[in-house]
């Protein structure tokens, strides 16, 4: 019967030294297993929920900061195509426009509000159960910035076609292309938020 648990012991000892029991608990190893292999497992934070909270902090990590990244370019990109073709537009066709580029801005800034409380929630090591609250609330957000966006292009797009040229209005259809994209690849990372 020795032989065995020597082998057991041997074997278990291969698997946390090459990795493949990362997970394994201290009380779990088998007896002769030795000390180092188990103190290197339980000392790098190798049980399942840190991997897991790892992976948390790592997609709260990335949802904010493409947020953060999107939403002073979109405002650039905004507030650079009301300087360009502003002078086109009536001064109540301009002031709603305006108007539109601060809404979306504030709902950007709500949308990075919601991602940095998820992102301090995984960093702290908050329970699952808040985590995933905070990004549940995220991804509503998004949802909301996406209805808002929609909204925004239905009123702004008749009002600006007319004014701009051909050239013009393909270069534009490009860039909001361009944001669209740029936004939905936002929202795949604040939706993939994982606690």
């Amino acid at each position: 019967m020795q032989p065995i648990k020597f082998a057991l012991a041997t074997l278990l000892g291969a698997l946390v030294m090459t990795g493949v029991l990362t997970g394994i608990h201290p009380a779990m190893a088998a007896p002769g297993t030795p000390l180092a292999a188990i103190s290197a497992v339980s000392g790098n934070s190798g049980t399942y929920r840190s991997m897991a909270s790892a992976a948390g902090v790592a997609s709260a990590d990335a949802a904010y900061l493409a947020v953060t990244r999107f939403r002073p370019a979109s405002r650039q990109r905004l507030t650079d195509f009301l300087s360009q073709y502003g002078d086109r537009l009536t001064p109540v066709q301009l002031q709603r426009a305006r108007a539109q580029v601060t809404k979306a801005d504030l709902t950007l800034a709500q949308l990075e509000a919601k991602t940095r409380a998820t992102r301090t929630l995984a960093r702290s090591g908050a329970s699952t159960a808040r985590i995933k609250q905070a990004a549940d609330a995220a991804s509503r957000a998004f949802d909301s910035a996406t209805a808002s966006t929609a909204g925004a292009m239905a009123e702004m797009q008749p009002m600006l076609s007319s004014k701009l040229s051909l050239f013009e209005g393909l270069r534009a259809k490009l860039e909001l292309d361009q944001s669209m994209r740029d936004f939905a690849a936002v929202g795949a990372a604040v939706k993939a938020v994982r606690p």
